[in-house]
C-alpha cells in the first residue's frame, strides 16, 4: 500500500536524509557533487523547507508498504498553475509505476483546486526524468537557465501538463 504523509518540522531531518541519498544516486555524473552538495544544502536547509511551509507549499513523504521511498512539493502559483517544485522516489523503486501514482496525487490537487495545469523544470541532462514525464503527457514549454549563486545554474527544460476540469 502507497500513502502520502504530510511534512511538518519534525520531519525535516527525515527528508533532508532522503534527499541527500536520491540526490547522490540520481544526479551523480549530471551535476558535479560539489554542486550537489550545495543545491542540497540551498533546498533542503531546516529555514527553507520552513519557508515552503509558511508559503503554502504541500510537502508530503511518500511511504510504500511501510517504508519511506520518497517525497513531493507543491504549490498553487499566481497563475493559476500548481508547481510541482519537487518529485524524488529512490532508486530502489523507481520504474515500477510509483512516480505515476505520485504525479496523479498532485494531478488529481490540480484538479480540485481548479488549476489550469502542472509545470515543473527538469535538468536537460537528466534523461529518466525528462523521458518519464514526456511518457506521463507532459510537453517542454520552454527551457531556462537560472544562477542558483556560488557560480552554479541549473539548465533546466520547463515541463507542463494541463488539467481538464
Amino acid at each position: 500500500m502507497t500513502y502520502f504523509k504530510a511534512i511538518k518540522p519534525p520531519n525535516f531531518k527525515e527528508v533532508q536524509q532522503l534527499a541527500s541519498e536520491i540526490w547522490n544516486d540520481n544526479y551523480t555524473g549530471i551535476i558535479s557533487q560539489e554542486q550537489i552538495d550545495y543545491m542540497l544544502d540551498l533546498m533542503y536547509n531546516t529555514k527553507r523547507l520552513q519557508q515552503d511551509l509558511n508559503e503554502g507549499y504541500q510537502w508530503e513523504l511518500i511511504i510504500n508498504n511501510g517504508e519511506t521511498i520518497g517525497y513531493l512539493a507543491y504549490v498553487i502559483k499566481k497563475d493559476n498553475r500548481v508547481f510541482l517544485s519537487k518529485i524524488y522516489l529512490k532508486t530502489s523503486v523507481q520504474g515500477i509505476g510509483l512516480g505515476k501514482l505520485a504525479l496523479n496525487r498532485v494531478k488529481e490537487y490540480a484538479k480540485n483546486k481548479d488549476c489550469k495545469s502542472v509545470y515543473l523544470t527538469v535538468n536537460k541532462r537528466n534523461i529518466k526524468g525528462v523521458r518519464a514525464y514526456k511518457k506521463t503527457g507532459f510537453t517542454i514549454i520552454t527551457e531556462e537557465i537560472t544562477d542558483i549563486g556560488n557560480g552554479y545554474v541549473m539548465d533546466d527544460y520547463v515541463f507542463e501538463l494541463g488539467i481538464q476540469s
